[in-house]
C-alpha cells in the first residue's frame, strides 16, 4: 500500500545530547520519517555516538554539529528533557539556529527546547525569541520573557519559524504544526 508523503525529498535534523526527554526525540523522528522526510540526529559529540534519554531510551547521533550546515535542512527539531542545557552552550548549536530563523526555516522546540532560543542570538544581539510568541514547559516561561519573548500558555504556538509546544502531552499538535510548516516550504 502507498502512503502519501507530503516531504519526501525533505531533510530535517534533530538536535541531541545526553538527557533528552525520550518522547519529544523519538515520536517527531517517527512522524517525520512517516511523512517522507529524511531525519538527520546531530549531537556535540562525534558521530555515531549513543545518547541516552532521560527514561534509557538510546539514539545514535548521524553527524557531529561541526559537520553540520543549516543550509543543507529544511527544518530543526530541538527536544527537552536536560538535553538543552547542555545544547545552549554549544556554539555551533545556536549559529545553525540563528541560521534557520534568519533563513525562515521551520525550528520546532519543545518542552525545555526554547531555552536554545534564549541563546542563540542575532548579530545584534536580541535573542531569536525577541518579539515572538512563544510556549515551553513552565520552568522556563521567566527565560523567555526575560529573553523578550511574549510567553502564551497553549499546547502550540506558532510565531514565523518559531514553533514551540510545552510538554509530550502536546506532542501531537506541535508534530502537526511542525509538518504544515515543512510542506509549505517556510516558517509560517
Amino acid at each position: 500500500m502507498a502512503y502519501k508523503t507530503r516531504l519526501a525529498g525533505k531533510k530535517v535534523a534533530i538536535f541531541i545530547d545526553y538527557q533528552f526527554e525520550d518522547l519529544e526525540v523519538t515520536f517527531p523522528m517517527l512522524r517525520l520519517q512517516e511523512e517522507g522526510a529524511e531525519v538527520i540526529v546531530v549531537g556535540a559529540h562525534p558521530a555515531g555516538q549513543k545518547y541516552t534519554g532521560k527514561y534509557g531510551y538510546p539514539v545514535k547521533s548521524h553527524v557531529n554539529i561541526e559537520d553540520f550546515s543549516s543550509l543543507k535542512v529544511d527544518g530543526l527539531v530541538l527536544p527537552g528533557g536536560f538535553a538543552p542545557d547542555y545544547m545552549r552552550r554549544n556554539k555551533h548549536m545556536l549559529d545553525a539556529i540563528t541560521t534557520s530563523i534568519e533563513l525562515g526555516k521551520p525550528c520546532a522546540a519543545i518542552c525545555h527546547g526554547p531555552w536554545m532560543f534564549c541563546s542563540a542570538r542575532f548579530p545584534n544581539g536580541q535573542p531569536v525569541c525577541h518579539e515572538r510568541q512563544c510556549t515551553s514547559f513552565i520552568a522556563i516561561k521567566d527565560d523567555l520573557i526575560n529573553a523578550g519573548a511574549t510567553f502564551v500558555d497553549a499546547p502550540v504556538v506558532v510565531d514565523g519559524p518559531l514553533i514551540t509546544a510545552r510538554t509530550p502531552a502536546d506532542l501531537i499538535p506541535f508534530c502537526h504544526a511542525l509538518i504544515e510548516a515543512l510542506a509549505r516550504g517556510t516558517g509560517m
